[in-house]
């Protein structure tokens, strides 16, 4: 058992939470929020650790309380299956198996916490309010039992996959916590930027990719592992014992590969060099990619992608390409992608679509373009011969889609489609610009559905009219 590093950084945490103090941080750059984290891989089911977060308020009034997603929690026997019935089977490849978090302990300058089993909220109340630019720390501990699963979080036979595992502060919009509950359609994700410094330690033999730059260190014999990362969405870390890691670098990003495919460094690649011209400079400087068995296509996290390793050819450089997009949609760029899905997804379909342009495969940007249609219109057609009206609305809640057909159709076919209309109408540079001015403007907070309307108006007078007219109706 390789217990070392927790005992020792969890003395350091309880002797630092009698002494945490609020403190001015009016120079402190966007973003404040910093997670120190610890993790003790014991086995691979079951991962040990402690977690520091300083919180600076940077929301413009004072906090009396702060709110923690806790999205392992939605893996436990207790709650409702983290995947839709139709994936169960590829979810839950040797049957359904639970994960489960157990919160061991939480220190600072506060009054009470209260972990909301139900709605995977960990609640802490401060002992007196948080002043806007003043600083307050959180330390706690838990332990992660991990769920043997093909999905975003959990261990199978190609390895770890931790992601979305540790307390969250919830994403701060318009004067409070935002949150909703887990689900099983879309990305259940939503957080502000923060920046991020995890220790690990590695089991002999194992290899791994993860967001952030890294570095080793031997320990007795144990490889000790620390990834830093700055104005991140989220922290993700993928170990395998079976997967090669390869390393490549692009115009100064450090580009990490855990898989076997022989393109897959190629494809990124090229896909920071289109994104980057076409939209603005990659925000970071790595970019890890890690193929998976994967209930999905892929999954995007901060500086990191995970694919489904069963894919190849066009479609799993379609499938790297998106991820890679995501990194400018999602990652520097945040939406509230809970109930404005569309925002990021759509427009990550459509960067895809750009990307097979710019590298010269036209043919398969006019294949993802004619697929959107029909696929689309024969969703269409299939809700309004069973009397279900497919009214397409682009906005509302995750959990209010009736079906993963549903929102597929809708989030990515449609708004695929979106997109390329409005290329045809203002013209390719003119929505080149307003998505420039988007990126600069926008990248490391979270943008509204609004501040896209402005950019576009800003390029092209009353531009946003078009899209409202599609994000509204059918």
């Amino acid at each position: 058992m390789k217990n070392k590093i927790i005992s020792i950084i969890s003395i350091a945490i309880i002797v630092c939470s009698l002494f945490v103090v609020a403190v001015s941080c009016k120079n402190i750059s966007e973003p404040v929020t910093t997670y120190n984290i610890w993790l003790d891989v014991s086995d691979d089911t079951t991962v040990v650790c402690s977690q520091k977060v300083d919180v600076v308020n940077n929301y413009g009034a004072p906090i009396e309380e702060l709110k923690f997603n806790i999205y392992a929690n939605a893996f436990d026997k207790q709650k409702p299956l983290p995947c839709t019935q139709e994936e169960q089977s590829d979810f839950y490849p040797e049957g359904i198996s639970y994960g489960e978090f157990s919160l061991k302990s939480v220190y600072g300058d506060i009054k009470e916490y209260d972990f909301d089993f139900e709605s995977n909220i960990l609640s802490i109340l401060l002992n007196a309010p948080l002043q806007v630019n003043e600083k307050i720390s959180i330390d706690m501990q838990y332990t992660l039992s991990l769920p043997h699963t093909n999905g975003r979080y959990g261990f199978n036979e190609k390895g770890i996959s931790l992601t979305g595992f540790y307390p969250m502060l919830c994403a701060f919009v318009d004067g409070e916590w935002f949150y909703d509950e887990y689900s099983p359609l879309g990305d259940p994700y939503f957080s502000d930027a923060a920046n991020y410094e995890v220790t690990f330690n590695l089991p002999s033999g194992w290899n791994y990719v993860s967001s952030g730059k890294s570095k080793q260190s031997e320990d007795n014999g144990e490889t000790i592992v620390t990834a830093s990362a700055k104005n991140i969405r989220d922290f993700a870390l993928i170990l395998s014992p079976t997967l090669t890691k390869s390393v490549s670098k692009y115009d100064g990003v450090e580009i990490s590969y855990l898989g076997d495919k022989t393109n897959t460094l190629e494809y990124a690649q090229k896909a920071l060099e289109v994104y980057g011209s076409i939209f603005g400079k990659y925000a970071y400087d790595t970019l890890a990619i890690a193929d998976m068995p994967f209930v999905a296509g892929g999954m995007e996290y901060g500086a990191l992608c995970v694919i489904n390793a069963s894919l190849g050819g066009a479609t799993y450089e379609e499938v790297v390409a998106h991820e890679i997009a995501h990194q400018w949609w999602y990652g520097a760029v945040g939406s509230n992608n809970l109930i404005d899905a569309w925002q990021d997804e759509g427009l990550t379909s459509y960067a895809t679509y750009l990307y097979f342009v710019n590298t010269g495969n036209v043919d398969y940007s006019s294949l993802m373009l004619s697929d959107a249609y029909s696929q689309f219109h024969r969703f269409i057609d299939i809700q309004n011969s069973v009397g279900e009206s497919a009214k397409g609305v682009l906005g509302g809640k995750l959990t209010d889609f009736p079906s993963n057909y549903y929102y597929t159709n809708v989030t990515y076919n449609k708004s695929l489609i979106m997109w390329k209309y409005l290329q045809d109408m203002l013209g390719k540079d003119a929505l080149l610009k307003a998505l420039q001015e988007y990126y600069a403007t926008y990248k490391f907070s979270i943008a509204t559905p609004d501040d896209l309307y402005f950019c576009l108006d800003n390029a092209s007078a009353n531009a946003s009219a078009l899209m409202k007219n599609w994000v509204a109706s059918i």
